[in-house]
């Protein structure tokens, strides 16, 4: 009952905010609206290089560092966090540079040396020496890259649909999605809500996963002022990865995947399980792009069999 509750101030909120625009597009929130609607009491805000960060910083013990994916937020890891804090943990989480609450860097620093950088910055901030890493898609991508430059930085690694290979039949749908010109006509006014439904569903298998309360988060953060150019800034550049030296990582790897996946094909989990020497491979029948959302007290279980190794 709680959830409806919220859902419908959320939806509330967002419908009055969307629908007296003050200038602004019929769909786009101003950064005070989506900061009213989208922050609790366990929003953190840090500024790193001028730019505004959102994150949480939650429960006591190992720290466990959540990257989400593209046109995602910190909420994606809502399910996750809970059961990681009940197993003692300290998990914190972050809203990405160009997404969900945080501020976008400026377009030439959109590289990986860009978030190399961010995320040393941000676990000096908290005073993280050393971390598990664990990132979904886009946020498996930073979590790799950062294993290799920083590999002190680094426990173990958990890559959850990561990408990085960027092969043609495995390039993020979503990518190419945004990167339409059509896309870009949406900046005006904002993109419709059935349009962010429609590419939730295409990210899950289990379509009773995608609630009202899911897909109206995720409408308003897409719809934050700014954060649709950020999305086509991101999709408009040809990803530069160091996907030759994957095979170069030396950490524990745990790789999650679901066969369903019609994001990142699931072959891209073979060649992480082949070039990282030291990795193992679980591939969840009937699952889609994001495992710990589908599925959370499984894949949770085989996160905590992994790090008690």
């Amino acid at each position: 009952m709680r959830k409806y509750i919220m859902d419908a101030f959320m939806s509330a909120g967002i419908y009055v905010y969307s629908a007296a625009r003050g200038g602004y597009g019929n769909h786009i929130l101003t950064k005070e609206q989506a900061d009213e609607l989208f922050t609790s009491y366990k929003s953190k805000f840090m500024y790193i290089g001028g730019l505004r960060i959102h994150y949480r910083d939650e429960g006591a013990g190992e720290p466990i560092v959540l990257l989400h994916g593209f046109g995602a937020s910190l909420h994606t890891w809502s399910k996750w966090s809970k059961l990681l804090i009940k197993k003692g943990y300290r998990v914190i989480s972050m809203d990405l540079p160009g997404f969900g609450l945080s501020d976008i860097p400026p377009r030439r620093h959109l590289n990986v040396r860009y978030f190399n950088i961010f995320m040393r910055a941000f676990l000096n901030r908290l005073n993280v020496g050393k971390c598990y890493m664990i990132g979904n898609s886009f946020g498996g991508w930073v979590s790799w890259e950062f294993s290799l430059v920083c590999p002190q930085r680094v426990k173990k690694l958990v890559l959850i649909a990561s990408a990085g290979y960027f092969g043609d039949g495995t390039r993020p749908k979503t990518v190419d999605y945004a990167s339409k010109p059509f896309f870009k006509k949406l900046l005006i006014k904002g993109i419709p809500r059935f349009i962010v439904k429609n590419l939730m569903m295409n990210a899950f298998e289990d379509k009773s996963v995608v609630n009202d309360f899911m897909v109206n988060r995720y409408y308003g953060l897409a719809n934050r002022e700014g954060n649709l150019a950020s999305l086509i800034k991101y999709a408009t550049q040809s990803p530069k990865a160091n996907t030759d030296q994957i095979k170069n990582i030396s950490h524990p790897t745990l790789i999650i995947w679901g066969q369903k996946d019609k994001v990142i094909h699931y072959v891209d989990a073979m060649k992480f399980k082949h070039d990282i020497e030291n990795s193992q491979l679980i591939v969840y029948e009937d699952v889609g792009h994001v495992p710990m959302v589908e599925k959370p007290e499984e894949t949770a279980q085989a996160l905590f069999n992994f790090l008690n190794e």
